[in-house]
């Protein structure tokens, strides 16, 4: 395909689509971005950028203002609430930046991009198969519309994906505090999964609600309960949640998994969570959507015309961001084991069990082979 002649509309400006757009404009693309946030910077708390994603963004020439922005970490070891070792992962690079320095990152970048045009305020209620995207302000036409408006996106429920959206039942926190209480590592408590990493002038801390205590506490709104459930629990975690300065700080989300038997219909294409939202216990939620955003412009590219780009698109992309949610969703089924028996045998029978035998599934993980990623967004 001539990308010069391709105008492109992406719904949603966070990582994946902001990734997207990019990747498309300095392919030769016009871009649209429509975000229905109207001012989107200040948002989330941390994210671990893996391998691939790191691999997309230093194609777009990002990785040196997010390495100033985040932390260079070893993948964390997973231990038992006695500090165990359960599983020591691969050598692998993991970068830990607040999600509102990268999220900064990608929005400057959109900015200082000729080719892309921002419209922030403005919500997308719905995209025709022949490429008409209705908004809160007015209709516009594009050659190609990528969903990228997240898990419960909108345009998903407007086309014909066949898609499967099933919430897991479980609760995650999420929140930074400005203080250096990182534990580095991920523990597999009776309260659930906790975990506190370094990022610039503080901890990013994540915890999942898994004992009736948290879930309680959650409901309640009960900060002081949720420090003593923790704190009972997995005592590193104590420091973490006495810094938290109030409820209000706290992300509160529950995981919601998201299968679409097809990925495009006509005109539209799905990307991220719109189209594989997944449990987070690989990390390879926002990695996988910056993966997506590569392999659509590579079929693009090598594409004759659209329908063929999104047909490949799909046929690499879907199976193996299946594989890694279903996959993340197995992990966390044994991650969050509370039951005391049940993680006595995880701890001594399981875990040693997968260490001996298990083979590296990291390429796997992964996706696509890392120097293949950087190419795609410098050809």
């Amino acid at each position: 395909m001539k990308l010069e002649d391709l105008h492109a509309v992406v719904a949603g400006s966070a990582i994946g689509g902001a990734a997207t757009a990019l990747l498309l404009a300095r392919a030769g693309a016009r871009v649209t971005v429509l975000e229905k946030v109207a001012h989107p910077r200040a948002v989330g708390a941390g994210i671990a950028i893996a391998e691939n994603g790191l691999a997309v963004l230093e194609s777009l020439g990002l990785l040196p203002a997010i390495e100033r922005a985040g932390r260079l970490l070893d993948a964390p070891r997973i231990v038992s609430a006695a500090g165990r070792t359960l599983f020591a992962p691969p050598a692998a690079r993991i970068m830990m930046v607040r999600r509102s320095a990268l999220h900064g990152i990608l929005l400057d970048a959109l900015a200082a991009e000729p080719r892309i045009e921002c419209r922030f305020g403005v919500e997308v209620t719905r995209a025709s198969r022949d490429g008409i995207v209705t908004t809160s302000t007015g209709e516009l036409a594009a050659d190609l519309v990528v969903a990228a408006d997240g898990v419960h996106s909108q345009i998903r429920t407007t086309g014909e994906f066949g898609a499967r959206v099933r919430d897991r039942g479980i609760a995650y926190l999420r929140f930074l505090v400005d203080a250096e209480v990182a534990t580095g590592v991920e523990a597999w408590t009776s309260a659930g999964i906790f975990g506190a990493f370094p990022v610039p002038d503080g901890t990013y801390v994540y915890a999942s609600a898994g004992s009736r205590a948290t879930r309680d506490a959650i409901a309640a709104r009960d900060l002081d309960a949720l420090r003593a459930a923790w704190s009972r629990a997995y005592p590193p975690a104590a420091p973490a949640f006495a810094a938290l300065e109030s409820f209000d700080a706290l992300l509160v989300d529950r995981v919601t998994r998201v299968d679409c038997a097809r990925w495009f219909d006509g005109r539209v294409a799905l990307l991220g969570d719109a189209a594989h939202a997944m449990p987070p216990n690989l990390g390879q939620g926002a990695n996988s959507a910056l993966v997506d955003a590569a392999v659509l412009l590579d079929e693009l590219r090598t594409a004759d015309e659209l329908a063929g780009a999104l047909r490949a698109y799909q046929a690499r992309r879907q199976g193996a961001v299946r594989w890694v949610a279903t996959s993340a969703a197995r992990l966390g089924a044994i991650a969050e084991l509370t039951n005391p028996l049940a993680r006595f045998l995880r701890d001594r029978l399981l875990m040693p069990l997968a260490n001996t035998f298990a083979g590296d599934p990291t390429a796997r993980v992964l996706q696509e082979p890392i120097p293949a990623l950087r190419a795609i967004g410098r050809a």
